[in-house]
């Protein structure tokens, strides 16, 4: 792969150089990001971590007209320090190869019409509920499909797309797009504009699970190449590798609607429902939830008051397995707070967050784009979170920060920083202090006591 994106990037070079005696127009594009990060608690425990890394994407649009162009993009992530000579054969950049594919695509229209068609790896998703991101669907890495956007009026577009995610081997570094060890995703959604001011987004969602796809659980450290189930925890504490991976079909239908009517008051509801059906002769009850989240905002010229408020269904104290009456998620996240959820601006968290939302319900008050100079910026916001499981279900034995019961709370306050320096390079300065309330119920397999979790960390980036 390393060898083939060099190839890859030395002919875009070449385009570049001869664009003005050939057919091929082409537009480079690309962002570096430097991240130094200072904080604790990881996993509500008394670890510390300090880090510093970097991100380099580089990417390129090959137009050969205006209904045909190809577009490639190239990714490296690493932590500094780094000087080994090779780690598993990923050259001594940590946890990702030294750079790789990151999409690699043609957009093309339908002749006559103005339908797109978008091949190959790309970024797919569904529509973002209130808080931004889509807790069941969202690009948090690219997959290999087929989408297509047709507008239908100038008040109506309708989109579909088809997506594979391929299950990773862990042997030589490969993964397994055989159909048993593959997901594959249909959608279909719409956006109406009809009247002025108000915006309605419905989609459907349908997902055909091979016997041998794993990924991390639901609420855990989720990896969208691996979506599925990893593990079934079951109520004597354990967790069951034998029916880790069970052929499944799932379906998600909801709805994101947003009211602009009374500018400069604004205010989005999101709504979501998923089931999840294993096959076999498992016997195991199906998986299904839902998920609900609304805001509401002011802007004024001293910035936008928000006040954002979610709730995701829990566990009863009867089910079968964890997370069977939480919303089932293949690679989900959800913008709740910078640091409990996966709503941070960095590139790396550190904190391992609740990703998707699931099994919780919150309320967040923030006061956005507050500004006194010019290009400098802030953010402010508290956020509280509780779980919706029952507390019975604590003898599952899952972190608290990844299985929150009604016993289990917390309270977050966030605090960000944006300057400007240049038109294509910006400093962010981002604070979060998680204070956790979580049962220490040692007999239901809990820790004895979880300490607070906080970071600081501040970014720079590059974009051209």
């Amino acid at each position: 792969m390393k060898k083939l994106t060099t190839l890859l990037l030395a002919a875009g070079m070449v385009f570049a150089a001869s664009a003005p005696a050939s057919a091929v127009d082409v537009k480079m594009d690309g962002i570096y990001e430097f991240q130094f990060t200072q904080g604790a608690g990881v996993n509500f425990d008394s670890s510390k971590f300090d880090k510093e890394m970097q991100l380099v994407r580089i990417g390129a649009t090959f137009s050969v007209s205006e209904q045909l162009s190809g577009y490639i993009q190239t990714h490296s992530t690493w932590d500094w320090g780094r000087t080994d000579e090779t780690e598993n054969g990923r050259d001594g950049l940590g946890s990702h190869p030294d750079m790789y594919l990151r999409q690699a695509y043609i957009d093309w229209l339908i002749p006559q019409t103005d339908v797109k068609v978008r091949m190959g790896r790309q970024l797919l998703a569904l529509p973002g509920l209130a808080n931004g991101k889509n807790p069941a669907l969202w690009w948090s890495d690219p997959a290999d499909g087929i989408a297509i956007d047709a507008p239908v009026t100038d008040w109506l577009s309708l989109s579909a797309w088809w997506a594979r995610y391929s299950r990773w081997t862990g042997a030589d570094n490969n993964y397994d797009t055989h159909l048993s060890n593959a997901v594959d995703v249909f959608t279909l959604a719409a956006d109406f504009t009809y009247f002025d001011g108000f915006r309605f987004q419905p989609f459907f969602a349908f997902a055909a699970q091979g016997d041998n796809t794993m990924a991390e659980s639901e609420n855990g450290t989720a990896n969208a190449l691996l979506p599925g189930l990893s593990d079934i925890y079951f109520h004597d504490g354990v967790k069951s590798a034998d029916k880790g991976a069970i052929e499944n079909n799932t379906y998600w239908l909801g709805f994101t609607g947003t009211m602009t009517y009374f500018d400069p008051f604004q205010a989005k509801l999101g709504f979501m429902y998923g089931d999840r059906d294993f096959k076999g002769t498992t016997g195991l009850p199906s998986q299904h939830g839902y998920f609900v989240d609304a805001s509401v905002s002011y802007k004024t010229a001293y910035g936008t008051p928000e006040l954002f408020a979610f709730y995701g269904s829990g566990d009863d104290s009867d089910v079968t397995y964890a997370y069977q009456e939480n919303m089932p998620s293949l690679v989900g996240r959800f913008a709740g707070s910078y640091g409990f959820f996966n709503g941070s601006g960095l590139e790396d968290n550190n904190l391992q967050n609740n990703h998707t939302g699931m099994g919780v319900w919150g309320v967040r008050a923030a006061w956005k784009n507050i500004s006194f100079i010019e290009d400098l910026s802030h953010e402010f916001a508290v956020m509280y979170a509780q779980g919706t499981n029952d507390k019975a279900n604590m003898d599952f034995g899952i972190a608290p920060h990844k299985y929150m019961t009604t016993e289990d709370s917390v309270v977050e306050l966030d605090f960000s920083t944006t300057y400007n320096i240049y038109k294509n390079l910006s400093a962010y300065l981002e604070a979060a202090y998680v204070f956790e309330d979580f049962d220490n119920n040692t007999q239901m397999g809990r820790a004895s006591s979880y300490d607070d979790a906080w970071k600081v960390a501040l970014q720079f980036v590059y974009k051209f």
